[in-house]
């Protein structure tokens, strides 16, 4: 086993592990937490079902679709909490309902990778995260790391996800491909990093009393 392929065991073993930390006194938190949570127990259970397919070798890309749908729904409805932005829902909306046309309209596309619905998901949530930070400027907000994080993971992940489509259908170098799939892995794990940081700092004890976030 590579060294980058124990890497990538070591992403899938600590989505699993923030998904269980997060777990943790889910009942006193908020909504913006609960929502965050959920969709760490996402990531967590898509990325092992990822992993068992590419064991025995299997298509897996159709995952890819309950990835970053799942990710637009929960990372939605957390900006909205913590913006309290009704138009949020309403772009929510919208989006799922051109996703479905799309999928309805071309069916084979929930067998690749879908770049034009994941590259226009992460760039909404990008500007959730744009506005959030600049909310928090004039004052104390919460979920600052994982907003850090979601930020500067999202907009490498916009490039890398645009991109895949066009390695598969040019015979780039492989090695090419490799590093900028390596650095897309080392952007995911400082953005682990940041949640685990955020959990240690404001969410590792339990409170008395419920907050909003």
């Amino acid at each position: 086993m590579s060294v980058g392929d124990i890497f990538s065991k070591l992403l899938i073993v600590l989505s699993v592990v923030l998904a269980v930390l997060y777990m943790r006194y889910f009942k006193q938190r908020g909504k913006a937490y609960k929502f965050f949570a959920s969709y760490l127990v996402l990531v967590a259970i898509i990325q092992i079902w990822m992993s068992w397919y590419a064991t025995y070798k299997w298509n897996n890309l159709f995952l890819s679709h309950f990835y970053f749908i799942g990710q637009f729904i929960f990372l939605s409805l957390f900006y909205y909490t913590l913006l309290q932005k009704k138009w949020i829902l309403w772009i929510l909306g919208a989006t799922l309902i051109g996703l479905t046309l799309q999928y309805i309209v071309n069916p084979e596309m929930f067998f690749v990778f879908n770049t034009y619905g994941m590259s226009t998901t992460q760039t909404i949530l990008v500007i959730y995260a744009l506005l959030y930070f600049y909310k928090s400027l004039t004052y104390q907000g919460a979920f600052l790391y994982i907003n850090t994080g979601i930020l500067f993971y999202l907009i490498t992940s916009i490039l890398y996800f645009a991109s895949f489509n066009f390695f598969l259908e040019w015979d780039f170098d492989r090695k090419l491909e490799d590093y900028i799939y390596r650095l897309h892995q080392t952007l995911y794990f400082i953005f682990e990093i940041l949640i685990f940081i955020e959990w240690y700092k404001n969410y590792r004890l339990p409170r008395d009393t419920v907050s909003n976030a």
